[in-house]
């Protein structure tokens, strides 16, 4: 008897701890967010949610069913309050579990983004996958109002280009919540985030909606243009494509580009990165440390336009290989003197890098000068080693003129 009712009473205990559906919510009761806007309105946050709308994107809705996502907005004194204050207007709540883009005002990340990373982090069904950007000379909830061609969700299109442009040409960066809270939380690197810029008219753009993306030539495009330099959590200023290249080289972070070199002729030759390599170490010179940067790549010939250049002769082979070493060195060391001369922050990670080969360098680094980025030495070497030279041996346009 005294066994049953044990069987009884651990039978029971089992059975609450399956009770997992208790707090369910069923799908129609949620209102999917692909996109998340932060901005400051006074000393409030001024949220903005860019919400799917199920039938507009259903496999079978009509090219005419309308905007397949809809936006709301609420401004309250904390981040958590203002996305349950959408529930104002909109007929569901807002579920985060699908964010692909966290988009933060210029303003807004000015004055420091960190307590948006908390807030999101603490969030339980938040994942940490989404990519962040900052709105350049612009509101985040400008940015998430803007239809897109292509695409159907913005925030989609958003993740989709900045994806592809980190992978085919690098003049910008992809940085999940994982990453940056990893370098917010370091004291030896300083953060960086991909600018987001609105190019055109976006007033019109609102106004027209899903009918500006209909036309040949849309009204307002969003393009990744650079890379936002932080110190600690603060918005510093921007480094343009050119320097954000360099930065991405110096951090291993570069897959593929395309770039040229200029012949001494005249003319110039276009170069595709099919894969590249990045090496850093530290290497201790009468006391001090010094930088060494290595960068490998494979490349291909895409373009030819010199003249005098043959690509039969391994002597212009060779030279091209030459200013292509120039070319990326040239990059790297113009990319570190910009953000020394404009932000004095090291992003590139050589503090980073100095404490975990030499931490007792370092820490005397740290006591002797306020801020040894700014006159650490550094090394630049690349190597370029051209893999293919397409699919025409020479030149036609010689021959032509000849």
């Amino acid at each position: 008897m005294k066994q049953t009712i044990h069987l009884l009473i651990v039978w029971g205990l089992i059975a609450l701890l399956l009770g997992g559906c208790w707090d369910r919510t069923e799908l129609n009761e949620l209102g999917i967010a692909i996109g998340i806007g932060v901005d400051m309105e006074g000393d409030q946050y001024e949220v903005t949610a860019q919400v799917v709308i199920p039938s507009a994107v259903a496999s079978k809705s009509s090219p005419s069913a309308g905007s397949p996502v809809v936006t709301y907005q609420a401004t309250a004194p904390t981040i958590h309050e203002a996305i349950q204050k959408m529930t104002d207007t909109s007929p569901r709540s807002i579920y985060l579990s699908h964010i692909r883009m966290l988009i933060l005002g210029e303003e807004y990340a000015k004055k420091g983004i960190s307590d948006v990373i908390e807030a999101l982090m603490r969030e339980p069904f938040t994942r940490s996958d989404f990519y962040i950007a900052i709105a350049k000379k612009s509101k985040a909830s400008t940015i998430l109002k803007i239809p897109t061609p292509l695409e159907k969700l913005p925030a989609n299109k958003m993740f989709a280009s900045l994806d592809t442009l980190t992978k085919t040409w690098a003049p910008a960066t992809k940085v999940t919540m994982d990453q940056l809270l990893s370098d917010l939380a370091n004291p030896d690197i300083q953060s960086t985030l991909p600018a987001l810029e609105a190019v055109g008219d976006t007033e019109a753009s609102n106004e027209k909606g899903i009918d500006d993306t209909k036309s040949i030539s849309p009204g307002t495009i969003l393009r990744f243009s650079g890379i936002g330099v932080l110190k600690k959590d603060r918005l510093l200023g921007w480094i343009n494509e050119q320097d954000s290249k360099g930065f991405n080289y110096i951090r291993d972070e570069v897959d593929s580009t395309m770039g040229h070199i200029d012949c001494q002729g005249g003319g110039n030759i276009a170069l595709l990165t099919l894969n590249s390599d990045t090496q850093k170490k530290v290497i201790v010179r009468d006391g001090e440390p010094v930088i060494s940067i290595s960068v490998t790549n494979d490349s291909t010939v895409r373009e030819v336009n010199c003249q005098h250049m043959k690509l039969s002769s391994m002597a212009d082979i060779k030279e091209i290989e030459a200013a292509s070493n120039e070319k990326i060195v040239e990059i790297m060391k113009h990319s570190v003197e910009t953000v020394r001369r404009d932000f004095e922050a090291d992003i590139f990670g050589f503090g980073q890098l100095i404490h975990q080969s030499k931490p007792g360098l370092w820490k005397r680094l740290k006591e002797e000068k306020e801020n040894p980025f700014m006159d650490l030495q550094i090394e630049y070497k690349a190597k370029t080693k051209i893999k293919k030279i397409g699919s025409l041996f020479e030149s036609f346009q010689k021959q032509m003129k000849e």
